[in-house]
Parts: structure tokens; sequence; C-alpha cells
């Protein structure tokens, strides 16, 4: 059995991230707050992980290198969203949500793009074998930054 390449673990990784958003257009208070904070936990560590992992490698193709430094580019608009976001609350006169509609529209693009435009330009120079590297190498740091979010959450309720 084939191990699963890049492609396959960051289109699963998608696919949660918008079953979230998903759910998150619909709750309320508290419920809002505790599926923004799984979203966040989800998003924060997959794009750290592509940056270190990921993005570093398609940046060493010409025919991948603008759309990845676009990417890279959304990651700190998103980035900056999430902090606006962590700043507020769900009650703030709407404007929460309006904000979890434009992080959602934004990821949505990304993805877009990245499933779209990117992976197809990568898979035309990354072999297979690459590819199955790459999934794991991800896998890994994406663990490690979910760890030290864990952590640092650990330390704050101390």
């Amino acid at each position: 059995m084939a191990k699963p390449q890049i492609y396959d673990v960051l289109h699963r990784e998608h696919e949660e991230v918008s079953e979230l958003f998903h759910q998150l257009e619909e709750a309320k208070g508290a419920e809002a707050l505790e599926l923004f904070a799984r979203l966040k936990q989800k998003l924060v560590p997959h794009a750290r992980a592509e940056e270190a992992v990921v993005y570093p490698r398609f940046l060493e193709e010409q025919n991948a290198a603008d759309t990845t430094r676009e990417g890279i580019e959304e990651h700190k608009q998103v980035d900056n969203l999430i902090a606006e976001l962590d700043a507020m609350t769900p009650d703030n006169d709407g404007v929460w949500k309006a904000k979890i509609k434009v992080l959602a529209d934004m990821v949505g693009h990304h993805v877009d793009e990245e499933e779209g435009e990117l992976f197809p330009l990568a898979k035309q120079v990354v072999s297979d074998r690459e590819a199955e590297q790459l999934a794991e190498e991800y896998a890994r740091e994406r663990d490690s930054f979910v760890e030290d979010i864990r952590a640092d959450q650990r330390d704050a309720a101390e």
C-alpha cells in the first residue's frame, strides 16, 4: 500500500478546516469560541508546517515559486485576522461573525489556489517518493507545532 503523498495529507486537513468553518457559521457564544479554538489548532500548525517543509521545496521550482510566495502572503493575512478575532468575543455586534466569514473566504480561496494551481505545478516536478517524504516531514513538523500550542496552553492555565 502506497504511503500518502503531501497532497493527500493537505487535502484531508483542508476538508477538516472547511467542516469546522461550516459548524462555526451556525455557532454562537461559548460554542463559537470552542469551535474557533479548534479551528486555530488546525489552521496554525498546518500553516507553520507548510511554511517550514512544503513551501521551501516548492519555492525551488520556477513554475511553482510565484504561487508559493502568494500562499505565504495569504498565511500572513490569515494570521492577522486570527489575531484580531482572538482579541474579540462572539458578541461584538456581529463584527466577530463577519470576521469569521472573511477568514473562511480567505482560507477557502487559499485552499482553492493551493489545490487547483500549486499542487498540479508541484506534481510536475516532485516525484511520488519525494511527495511521500514531504508528507512524513510535514506531519512531524505539524505535530511539533501542535505540541507547542498544547504546552503553551498548559503554561497559561497554571
